[in-house]
C-alpha cells in the first residue's frame, strides 16, 4: 500500500469537501441577496447577478482551497496540541489577514467584470475603494468569519466522534442494533506501568496524549475508526472492506511505528524513550448500535473483541509486537513488503478451543 498516496488522496478529499461546502453557501448567499434586492426594484439587472456569481465562485473557490489546506495542515494539529483559546486567537489573526486579502481580490475581480476593464481603470478603483470602506465589506467579512469558524467547529465535532461514527450518528445508521462483521485491533503501549512510575502521573499523561495524537493520523489514513481509548490502549475498528483493502489493518500497525520514529526526537527529549507497543487483531460478527441518552456512542458487542484482546496479550508470551488470527490472515492479500510467519495453534485464556495465530514482519520474502 502506498501510504503517502492514500494520505494525499484523503487529505485532498477533505479539502474538496470544504471547497464544495463553501461554494454552496456562497451560491445560496448570492441568490438570497438577489431575491432581496430585486424585491425593491423593477430592474433585476441592477443586481448584476452573473458577475456576482462568477466573482463569488472564483474568490470562494480560491479561498476554500487555501483555507482548507490551512485547516487540514495547521489548524487540526493546533486543536490537538493547544488549548482551544490559544488556537482560536491564531485562527482569528489568520482570518483577519487572509479574509481581508480575499475580499479585496473578490472586489477587484467583480468590478473588473462589471465595467469590463482592468483594475487600473480609475472607475474600477473608485468602486473597489467604495466597497472596501463600506458596510458591504463589513457584512461579508463578518459572515464569512462566522462560516470559517463554523467550519472548524464542525471539524472538531467530526474529530470528537470520529470520521465513521460522526457520519453514522447523523444518518442514524445504528439507531437500531444491527449485526455486522468487523476487524478489531487492540493496540497497547508496552511496559506502561514502569514508564508511569518513572515519569510520574502528569508527565505520563502527556506521554500517552502524545502517543495517541501521533498514532491518530496513520489510523485514519488506513481507513480505521478509533472505537475507544482505554488507558494507554487504543481499540481500532475497520469495516471488513476497508480493513482488507491493501491489508489496511496490518499497514496501520507499521505506519504507527513509522510515526513514532518520525517523532523520536520529541519523545527522547521529553520522555527519554520512544513508545513501543504491541497489537492483536481478529475479525468476526458484532452487534452494533447507539447507546446513551446524553453522551451518545456507537458501541460493539461480540466475542471478537474479547478474542482480539486475548490475542494481544499473547504478544508478551511470544515476545512479538504483532499477532493476528489465521482466520483474518486468510482474508488478506499481503503486499510484498510484508511477510507472515505462523506461530501455531494457541489456547487463549478463557477459550475452550485453540486458535491459529501468526505474526507479520516487514521485509520482502526470500
Amino acid at each position: 500500500m502506498n501510504f503517502k498516496a492514500t494520505k494525499f488522496q484523503q487529505r485532498s478529499k477533505r479539502i474538496a469537501y470544504i471547497i464544495i461546502g463553501w461554494l454552496l453557501i456562497v451560491t445560496f448567499q448570492v441568490f438570497y441577496d438577489f431575491t432581496v434586492a430585486t424585491s425593491f426594484t423593477d430592474d433585476p439587472m441592477r443586481f448584476r447577478l452573473v458577475p456576482t456569481l462568477i466573482s463569488s465562485w472564483v474568490t470562494i473557490g480560491i479561498a476554500g482551497f487555501f483555507a482548507g489546506t490551512f485547516i487540514i495542515d495547521k489548524v487540526e494539529p493546533w486543536l490537538r496540541r493547544l488549548p482551544f483559546w490559544k488556537a482560536l486567537i491564531q485562527l482569528l489573526l489568520f482570518y483577519i489577514v487572509a479574509g481581508s486579502i480575499m475580499l479585496s481580490v473578490g472586489a477587484v475581480f467583480f468590478q473588473s467584470l462589471v465595467f469590463r476593464s482592468t483594475p487600473l481603470d480609475p472607475v474600477v478603483q473608485q468602486e473597489i475603494i467604495f466597497f472596501l470602506t463600506g458596510l458591504d465589506f463589513l457584512k461579508f467579512f463578518v459572515s464569512w468569519g462566522i462560516i470559517f469558524i463554523g467550519t472548524i467547529i464542525l471539524l472538531m465535532i467530526y474529530d470528537k466522534y470520529g470520521p465513521g461514527n460522526f457520519r453514522n450518528l447523523l444518518l442514524g445508521r445504528y439507531f437500531h442494533p444491527r449485526e455486522e462483521e468487523r476487524i478489531f485491533m487492540f493496540l497497547d503501549i508496552r511496559s506502561s506501568t514502569e514508564i508511569a512510575e518513572r515519569l510520574g502521573d502528569q508527565k505520563f499523561f502527556r506521554f500517552i496524549h502524545d502517543f495517541i495524537n501521533d498514532a491518530t493520523e496513520p489510523i485514519l489514513y488506513t481507513k480505521g475508526e478509533i472505537y475507544q481509548y482505554i488507558g494507554d490502549e487504543i481499540i481500532v475498528s475497520w469495516k471488513m472492506k476497508n480493513g482488507i483493502e491493501d491489508a489496511n489493518c496490518i499497514s496501520c500497525f507499521f505506519e504507527v511505528k513509522n510515526a513514532m520514529q518520525r517523532a523520536s526526537k520529541h519523545y527522547l527529549k521529553n520522555y527519554e524513550q520512544i513508545p513501543e507497543f504491541k497489537a492483536g487483531l481478529h475479525y468476526g460478527s458484532v452487534i452494533s448500535g447507539e447507546i446513551g441518552a446524553v453522551k451518545k456512542e456507537i458501541v460493539f458487542y461480540g466475542d471478537v473483541l474479547n478474542t482480539a484482546s486475548r490475542i494481544q496479550s499473547e504478544c508478551n508470551t511470544h515476545q512479538l509486537d504483532l499477532l493476528l488470527s489465521d482466520d483474518l490472515l486468510g482474508l488478506l492479500n499481503l503486499p510484498m513488503e510484508y511477510k507472515a510467519q505462523s506461530i501455531g495453534e494457541i489456547q487463549l485464556r478463557g477459550k475452550s478451543e485453540g486458535i491459529g495465530l501468526s505474526t507479520v514482519v516487514q521485509g520482502r520474502p526470500a
